[in-house]
């Protein structure tokens, strides 16, 4: 006789079944199954006592149909955790139908390296990795802790529930969700033939239609910030944080905003830094990797104002406090190229060396598998910076020729004077810092020769 399912402590694991391709390997997921999603979600606690039990319709061997027991563990389960390595078809639906029904409840993770679509990419996904073994017993770990918070918090999950409960968040008579739906159809269509003006103008209709809908808000100011809109996308997210004070996600973007129109505008006294603003965000979610490393970049910046201003002491203060934000979004995202690479160059300005602890050499060899996956995407993914930080973690190895063609291959890419001397400054840290490396100087030379014949 079956034993009754116990919903409420069910934790359901929406993942690819088998041996299947994640890029150039063959990746077993029933042995990732067994060894890193069913140990660490049996060790999370539930508020009420007790503890996460893991399902997977496969290993439950049910009599009836495998198709309503999984949608009934999509509907009635207290936890999902979804794997999207390898861009499977049945998850993707599965983790639609999961975010239709549940506010809460649902974690998104991938392997190391692994793409996310544009589709939900303003979804936060954790890094795992399965090998070698140390790697796999922290992501036991992260996987426990990650699920523990989200029961203990109960934060909302879901862009779908997100979008529905910004619709009828505000005060005055609901937008007619007919009319909302039809303006948003039009703008995924026009999305996908990347059509973006046409997105951004239907996004626009949907907004005027609805305009206390803050979900909406955040998702036309992400595409103006994409089209480099900037005035625009800090009207947008300001209106989101404005109907929604508790969103951090449209706080983290509002302080992103608010410092790049702070520089744009040569520093104006009064002019908000976007520091109050990611702070903000950062008291709501304080393992927020993007806005723990944007926070170090306008740190980093108004350090390197203080420096040039003569005032060397309150520039260390700065450049230290930076460093702090940098390492620990370096720790939170388990070594994204950003924040660790601005950790080390920061770390080589202060201290005249370059770490080569264990951790910076884990995280290197990390983010190097992640931005390689990157640079061979059709097209590839994020350049010329992808190209740039792959060339800098070389450099870092000692590899002088591989420095200086990744670093090539970056310029390719470039089309305004600004890249090649963004990316020139960031590695004169090196030099202000006095290290000096095998290529530096010629890779800097390369950088400004590039700045010096292209358009500002």
């Amino acid at each position: 006789m079956t034993t009754p399912v116990e919903y409420t402590k069910s934790c359901f694991i929406i993942m690819p079944f088998g041996k299947k391709k994640v890029g150039d390997q063959e990746i077993d997921f029933d042995a990732i199954y067994e060894q890193i999603f069913a140990p660490a979600v049996a060790k999370v606690p539930l508020p009420e006592g007790g503890y996460l039990e893991p399902r997977r319709t496969d290993k439950d061997f049910f009599s009836g149909n495998i198709s309503v027991e999984m949608f009934s563990y999509l509907e009635y389960s207290r936890f999902a955790l979804a794997d999207i390595s390898g861009l499977n078809a049945n998850v993707f639906y599965e983790l639609g139908v999961r975010h239709r029904a549940h506010q809460a409840g649902t974690a998104i993770f991938r392997q190391a390296g692994s793409p996310i679509p544009f589709d939900i990419n303003n979804i936060k996904a954790f890094d795992y990795d399965y090998q070698p073994q140390s790697e796999r017993e922290k992501s036991l770990d992260l996987i426990t802790k990650v699920l523990t918070e989200s029961l203990k918090y109960n934060r909302l999950d879901s862009p779908v529930q997100i979008a529905l409960a910004a619709q009828l968040a505000h005060a005055g008579k609901p937008a007619d969700p007919r009319n909302i739906t039809e303006v948003l159809r039009k703008a995924e269509n026009a999305i996908r033939a990347q059509n973006w003006p046409q997105a951004i103008d239907k996004y626009r209709e949907a907004v005027a239609a609805d305009p206390g809908n803050f979900a909406l808000r955040l998702k036309l100011g992400l595409f103006l910030k994409e089209q480099g809109e900037w005035p625009g996308a800090l009207a947008e997210f300001s209106a989101a944080a404005a109907a929604a004070p508790n969103y951090a996600d449209a706080l983290r973007e509002k302080g992103i905003a608010e410092n790049k129109l702070f520089i744009k505008a040569r520093r104006p006294p009064g002019l908000p830094t976007g520091e109050a603003s990611l702070r903000a965000a950062l008291a709501l979610h304080p393992d927020d990797y993007d806005a723990l490393a944007s926070l170090g970049g306008v740190l980093k910046r108004e350090a390197k104002h203080q420096e040039d201003q003569g005032d060397a002491v309150q520039a260390q203060s700065l450049y230290q406090s930076a460093l702090a934000a940098y390492a620990q979004a370096t720790t939170v995202s388990k070594g994204h190229s950003y924040p660790l690479l601005n950790e080390l160059k920061i770390n080589a300005k202060l201290h005249g060396k370059i770490d080569k602890g264990t951790r910076i050499k884990v995280f290197l060899a990390k983010a190097e598998r992640s931005l390689k996956a990157r640079a061979e995407s059709d097209p590839p993914i994020d350049p010329p910076w992808t190209f740039f930080d792959l060339s800098e973690i070389r450099l870092y190895n000692g590899d002088t020729e591989g420095f200086l063609e990744y670093l090539q291959e970056g310029l390719t890419y470039c089309n305004a004077a600004w890249q090649p001397q963004t990316h020139r400054n960031s590695l004169a840290m090196l030099k202000e810092g006095g290290v000096d490396l095998p290529g530096l100087d010629e890779g800097i030379a390369m950088l400004e020769e590039m700045a010096g014949g292209l358009p500002g």
